[in-house]
């Protein structure tokens, strides 16, 4: 397993949100309500791409079909949404100043 660098933590904040490619893989880093989240760049419905996404606090909306789901979680935020899959969500990890993914 592999440590890949995104982000240097002093670059943080609330309202960060960038998409990043890891190993093949589009990724994205967000914060949001002081939680540092890192997604696959796709939403599980149809696989829309999620980096022009709305983020809420916990909640992210898909932009393609406006399906939403908890950051938190990875599960849809509404029964409505229950057939629409399940976010792939990675554990941050930490090197020194900088944040990323063990892939």
């Amino acid at each position: 397993m592999k440590f890949y660098p995104l982000e240097y933590l002093h670059r943080l904040h609330d309202g960060y949100f960038r998409s990043f490619s890891v190993a093949g893989r589009s990724v994205l880093l967000l914060q949001s309500d002081g939680a540092v989240h890192i997604i696959a760049n796709r939403c599980p419905h149809m696989n829309s791409t999620l980096d022009r996404a709305h983020v809420e606090g916990d909640i992210i909306r898909c932009p393609a079909h406006r399906f939403e789901y908890s950051l938190s979680t990875g599960l849809p935020a509404r029964a409505a949404f229950a057939g629409g899959g399940r976010l792939e969500r990675f554990r941050p990890s930490y090197e020194g100043n900088q944040i990323g993914i063990v892939l």
